[in-house]
């Protein structure tokens, strides 16, 4: 709906409302309606319509037609219902009977007032569902009555209130996000939106350049290194960059530049296949895979170069069709340190984010270690080892004459067990060559009995095919677009087990190549990937292995995010917030 007609609306109220820094008497008028750059699912209403509400990757049953009447629901699930960021999944070309059972939906919510848990009130929920309420408000009230139209406004600046008495008393920084960015973020589309709000959101946009540059300078900042996080909070970023726009009004320098640096952070991230490395992060928010496939495969992520990047706590390594990302800036006796993930040309090769099978061997990280092993207790390990590796270990990135490029890592990623991880990591010049060595040195100070055997761990994509090789001496593994690697591992045991993938949503089996220390008291592994032919087995594809196939098509991210609005992204094929 046109902005212009809908200001009309609003000023079409039947009673006057006070809030957002507005006279007392005076009504609130809308003069914008923010983007929602999120992408929608195009099943979700379908499903609705049989009986099932859908969100964060739960479909709920629905008794008496309302999910607001559901008990012992997902958390996950309750808080995307109540942050109503689900309005965006509703058909753009709704009519008048779809926008009415949007609209009861609403009124039961609205009906339900104080009976609702502490879930609605929460602040990155109470913040979701202003910004998901402005952005939808055409939704809400365009065919609205009088009364409907006054109970969603007084809500709506109820919450805005709410949010500008509690923002100041939220955590300044931290891991994840909500809480304080996104009410700030809520509060700046608030005062863009209503008349008579120019100080909340003055009071909001300095707070938010604060917090962005505080975030930016953190040392070893957790935020910077949850890929899925940055994403949401640069879709966001980016929608209130389009509203100063669509108002005519100057984008905040420091608005520009956090997108700016925000996108170059995952684009520090990227793989050739348009995906983004998440190697040990967890997850922020159940949607968030799927708003991270949309930001690396539809958005113009800028090209970042072969380095090390502190910010995100990671390493790249680019040559011909090969990348590879290295996890470098693992928290202090983090399983995932010195993980690696990596693509050839189009296609997905290795991931991180598996869930190791084998009945003798435990851990989901980079290494792995027999059960059998003799390992020191939490007690002993806080008296007898005193790591003196820092958190962010030691890091040496270097391009040889030769254009080879070479990465050294040593990190205290296993200070439980008295050793400290050594990953080395040399990729060729035409990227059909990645060696690496993994090697376990003690820690300063008496270590006990640290001996044990160890396997270093390469979890593959669920679409790369296996063969195994004589003898287990090698393991072939062709890809989707073609490109077929060889993975060898001399004088060490080979073995390729069951994992499970997790990719957003979506739980898939796959394999994961073991390669173990030949034995006890060994200290170093040392592995091959290397590219042979592609699948028609000619041996000249190896020279030509620069060659691959073309990258996905970047644009702006505006313009981008804008075509996923006409052309919605609907992996995977569930529900999300």
């Amino acid at each position: 709906m046109p902005a212009a007609p809908l200001v009309q609306f609003f000023r079409r109220a039947s009673r006057s409302l006070r809030g957002g820094g507005a006279a007392r008497g005076a009504r609130p008028e809308l003069q914008a309606i923010p983007p929602s750059l999120r992408p929608v699912d195009d099943v979700f209403y379908a499903e609705w319509c049989d009986g099932r509400f859908a969100l964060a990757g739960h479909a709920v049953a629905l008794v008496d037609g309302s999910p607001f009447g559901v008990g012992h629901a997902p958390l996950p699930w309750q808080r995307a219902l109540h942050g109503f960021g689900w309005l965006r999944h509703i058909p753009v070309s709704a009519d008048a009977d779809v926008e009415a059972r949007v609209q009861d939906l609403v009124a039961d919510w609205l009906a339900r007032g104080k009976k609702h848990d502490k879930i609605a009130e929460a602040d990155d929920v109470v913040a979701r569902r202003v910004i998901s309420w402005l952005a939808h408000t055409d939704l809400l009230l365009q065919t609205a009555d009088a009364g409907f139209y006054d109970n969603v406004l007084q809500a709506l600046m109820a919450d805005i209130q709410t949010l500008e008495r509690r923002w100041r008393s939220m955590p300044q920084t931290g891991p994840g996000y909500g809480g304080r960015l996104l009410a700030l973020i809520a509060l700046i589309q608030a005062g863009l939106c209503m008349a008579g709000a120019d100080q909340m959101q003055h009071d909001a946009e300095t707070a938010l350049a604060a917090e962005l540059v505080e975030r930016a300078g953190a040392a070893r900042n957790l935020f910077w290194r949850e890929p899925d996080a940055v994403a949401l909070l640069l879709i966001d970023l980016e929608a209130l960059r389009l509203l100063y726009r669509l108002r005519f009004l100057a984008v905040p320098e420091f608005l520009s530049k956090a997108v700016e640096r925000t996108s170059h952070m995952l684009g520090a991230l990227s793989l050739g296949d348009g995906s983004v490395a998440r190697l040990g992060s967890a997850r922020s928010e159940p949607d968030a895979p799927l708003v991270l496939a949309t930001v690396a495969r539809h958005a113009g992520l800028p090209a970042v170069a072969t380095g090390s990047h502190a910010a995100t706590g990671s390493a790249r390594l680019v040559h011909g069709a090969t990348c590879v990302v290295a996890d470098t800036g693992a928290p202090l006796a983090s399983i995932h340190a010195l993980a690696i993930e990596m693509s050839s040309g189009s296609a997905p090769l290795l991931v991180h984010d598996g869930l190791n099978t084998t009945p003798d061997m435990h851990g989901r990280g980079t290494l792995v270690f027999a059960n059998s092993a003799a390992t020191v207790t939490p007690n002993d390990a806080s008296r007898r080892n005193t790591p003196t590796l820092e958190p962010t270990h030691s890091v040496a990135l270097d391009v040889s004459d030769a254009a080879t490029l070479r990465l050294d890592a040593t990190h205290a990623g296993h200070a439980r067990r008295g050793i400290a991880h050594r990953r080395r990591l040399t990729l060729d010049q035409n990227g059909t060559r990645l060696q690496g060595v993994d090697e376990l040195r003690p820690l300063a100070g008496p270590t006990g009995d640290a001996s044990t055997a160890f396997a270093a761990r390469f979890v593959l994509h669920p679409s790369v095919s296996v063969a195994l090789g004589d003898a287990l001496q090698h393991v072939d593994l062709s890809l989707s677009n073609g490109h077929v690697w060889r993975f060898s591992a001399v004088d060490h045991a080979l073995s390729v087990e069951g994992a499970v993938y997790r990719d957003g949503l979506r739980t898939l089996p796959t394999l994961q190549i073991l390669v173990s220390s030949a034995a006890k008291d060994q200290r170093t592994i040392t592995w091959e990937f290397a590219r042979i032919a592609e699948t028609s087995g000619d041996p000249a594809a190896m020279e030509t292995a620069a060659e691959t196939d073309p990258a996905p098509p970047r644009r702006s991210l505006a313009d981008a995010l804008a075509e996923v609005q006409t052309t919605p992204v609907t992996e995977p094929a569930v529900g999300s917030e």
